[in-house]
């Protein structure tokens, strides 16, 4: 069925459900009985949010899922609603025809407070049956464990625990208003008794609203925070109205009007004042001998819980940061041009453990995009690689031939360019483009698996590049695999660059400014795509960016690069928090704060410098202001500041501690 007549069949069906609903109406009024239609449906309408707001008061690890839930409860209470409905058509139809003045039973049952006490006793039992009903079709839909099971029924019962209190009040108001009925106590809906009730509820939430004002106007520092203020504002609220109707019922329904003892005259003037002495006496003493140190527990608990995950996660990362995936010793690449020699990378050294994303970061022209052209051994000329190691798995890739290293790229380790439609070519389709990888590396897999479905390696091949498609989130991937690259737009083709570079499911990615020139909001759902897919086939990046918000996003350890060397390397959080060296402090201070009232960012004075004729040296020194004698002569070593954290920067030389002292100190002064 398309979806235009899918449309028609659902206007037709609502259309049907309105008529039906209103010729229901119109029987119900030409009978008198649309009164008791209303109160079934308000009733049922009051149980389902009742209901609703019990789960919600649970703890996380104790609610029942909002989904699950709203479909039970919604269930259940239109069935409660037609039986409540069917009931008070009968007992009317007993009083039209005078049978109540055989039966004076029946006359009570009519009660409103007393059927919609049946009411919620009824909603329990119907409420599990759906409740078990779904979690028998979601084990057939997902196989599950016994403790996920176990923790399904320990939902449900924590539910039903809080569903029993609930239970017992109505049935007491039930039995209040059901007993009035018995005893004959004269109640109208405009006396003293009614009256009392709805000015308690009036006063008490005039005194939540200025409990939640008052607490608004304290400082940040002061103000309670929002779960304890509701527990004790909710406390507060339910015992101070719970006593005043107590009283209302005892002195002014029973002792007054039952047995004519006139202990007081109900007075609504003096209610205001009571209610809400009780509700500030019960809201401080819960406050600070209930609330607040069960807060304080529970935070505590859920810190040493954090704790606890944040350590055995360091732990699984110092054991899979054990082994090293990528080792770059030293590299440096070279360009012989006609104006001179340009050290583009110089001396290069850096790790990627299994698993891991390092960030590559720094200005326009530092020799990030050539590092990576480098691990490849896809340097254009003029340049050259001049010396150093990549060893990728135990073997220095600089030492295979050609035809050696063919074998890794596209397979073991893969490149997302910058510029995506010059990277795909324009005369070959998309399918075409990603099933190459296939044909040259796995070849193998391709064969097994056409003999095992007896279908062409081409049928499989054309498959697995719709099923990658599918995982990318790319829409009819299916039509998308025939497309050209220039039907496409740009997130859509990086997305098939992507899938391109993990189509053999490499074990290093290379990701060159992927995301520079699209907008945010595709940026977003590259970059989230990119995490997804890291962690779905484990694979380990290369994220190369000017981007320090998507570094922060993206990596676990992060190079500054500056100049053909990389002048700082380490955590992610280390470098953010306390950055060593002059550059990176800069690059940090050049970005807007949230939060933070600056009349101008800070800019890092000068520009880069020309790699023909590069400065000897620290190559950062002519910008840098804590410059001093040693910068311009030798080039700073890479030191180890904090464990597994470098900086090559002569300040935290212990060679030169007292000039960089006096560095530091001029630069503060000034």
């Amino acid at each position: 069925m398309n979806n235009k007549k899918k449309q028609i069949c659902i206007n037709l069906a609502i259309i049907l459900g309105i008529t039906f609903f209103g010729y229901l109406l119109f029987i119900l009024y030409v009978f008198q009985l649309g009164m008791s239609f209303l109160e079934a449906l308000v009733a049922a309408c009051v149980l389902y949010l009742s209901a609703g707001i019990l789960n919600n008061n649970l703890r996380q690890e104790g609610r029942i899922s909002r989904r699950v839930h709203r479909i039970s409860s919604g269930v259940s209470s239109l069935i409660i609603f037609g039986i409540i409905l069917a009931v008070r058509l009968f007992l009317e139809s007993l009083e039209k025809y005078y049978i109540f003045e055989v039966f004076y039973i029946f006359r009570y049952l009519t009660n409103d407070f007393f059927l919609f006490a049946i009411m919620v006793t009824l909603f329990l039992p119907f409420h599990a049956i759906f409740l078990k009903r779904m979690r028998k079709q979601k084990e057939r839909e997902v196989t599950k464990n016994k403790l996920d099971d176990d923790e399904v029924s320990v939902q449900s019962g924590q539910f039903r625990r809080l569903y029993f209190k609930f239970m017992i009040v109505t049935w007491i108001i039930g039995g209040i208003f059901f007993s009035s009925s018995i005893f004959q106590i004269p109640l109208e809906f405009g006396d003293i008794f009614y009256l009392g009730f709805v000015w308690a509820i009036v006063a008490v939430g005039f005194a939540i609203l200025i409990t939640i004002v008052v607490n608004k106007t304290r400082s940040i520092e002061s103000r309670i925070s929002d779960i304890v203020l509701k527990q004790a504002m909710y406390t507060a609220g339910f015992i101070s109205f719970g006593i005043w109707s107590i009283q209302l019922v005892i002195v002014e329904l029973y002792l007054r009007r039952l047995f004519n003892i006139t202990l007081y005259f109900q007075d609504i003037r003096i209610l205001i004042p009571v209610v809400n002495a009780i509700y500030i006496a019960v809201f401080f003493v819960t406050l600070n001998k209930i609330f607040k140190p069960l807060a304080v527990e529970r935070g505590e608990l859920k810190i040493q819980e954090v704790f606890d995950i944040y350590e055995k996660k360091r732990e699984e990362m110092k054991v899979l940061r054990n082994h090293i995936l990528l080792d770059v010793q030293d590299l440096k690449t070279y360009f012989y041009t006609e104006e001179g020699i340009v050290k583009a990378v110089e001396g290069v050294s850096f790790k990627i453990h299994e698993g891991e994303t390092l960030g590559l970061v720094g200005e326009t022209g530092c020799g990030k995009s050539v590092t990576a052209l480098s691990i490849l051994q896809v340097v254009r000329p003029p340049g050259i690689i001049e010396k150093g190691k990549v060893i990728f798995m135990g073997e220095d890739l600089l030492q295979k031939s050609t035809s050696e290293v063919l074998d890794y790229r596209g397979k073991d380790i893969t490149m997302i360019f910058q510029d995506p439609l010059n990277s795909l070519n324009p005369v070959f389709k998309i399918g075409a483009q990603i099933t190459e990888a296939y044909f040259l590396h796995m070849e193998s897999e391709l064969l097994v698996e056409s003999s095992n479905r007896s279908k062409s390696i081409f049928v499989v091949a054309r498959e697995w590049g719709q099923q990658l498609l599918q995982d990318l989130n790319i829409p009819f991937p299916h039509l998308v695999f025939d497309l050209y690259p220039h039907e496409l737009s740009g997130g859509m083709r990086q997305r098939i660059q992507i899938a391109m570079g993990l189509a053999c499911k490499p074990k290093l990615l290379i990701a060159d400014e992927p995301t520079t020139a699209l907008d945010v909001t595709i940026q977003n759902q590259i970059l989230k795509l990119m995490k997804e897919l890291r962690t779905k086939y484990n694979t380990s990046m290369l994220f190369i960016t000017h981007d320090l918000g998507i570094i922060s996003k993206m990596c676990d350890r992060v190079a500054v690069m500056y100049s053909g060397f990389i002048v700082e390397s380490g955590e992610i959080k280390k470098i953010f928090v306390k950055p060593y060296h002059p550059y990176t402090r800069g690059l940090i201070g050049s970005i807007p704060m949230i939060g933070k009232k600056k009349r101008r960012l800070e800019v890092i004075e000068g520009t880069v410098p020309n790699l023909i004729y590069p400065p000897s040296g620290c190559r950062f020194h002519p910008r840098c202001k804590y410059y001093f004698e040693p910068c311009d002569s030798k080039v700073p070593k890479s030191l180890e500041v904090e464990p597994d954290y470098f900086v090559a920067c002569h300040l935290y030389d212990p060679e030169y501690k007292g000039l960089s002292e006096i560095s530091i100190k001029k630069v503060e002064e000034n």
